[in-house]
């Protein structure tokens, strides 16, 4: 199951749940001050290459095979 993230609007602790796919936008209860308020946000993450450590936060970057496309905007 993945890893998703949250953000409780009312402390600003973030969170991080494994859930299914489908539960996903359900509800969440924070850790910290207990409140509903918490959101789904999108994690920034890391692959690595050949070439060396990427850091992207767009899915769009995953089907990138070679760093030569001019939308590559890689980072050494």
């Amino acid at each position: 199951m993945p890893i998703y993230e949250y953000k409780c609007d009312d402390c600003d602790t973030i969170l991080e749940k494994i859930r299914s796919i489908v539960s996903a936008d359900d509800p969440v209860q924070c850790e910290n001050c207990q409140g509903m308020n918490a959101r789904r946000i999108l994690s920034p993450f890391f692959t690595c290459s050949s070439d060396g450590i990427n850091s992207k936060s767009n899915s769009s970057y995953i089907s990138c095979s070679g760093g030569n496309c001019s939308t590559c905007h890689r980072y050494l």
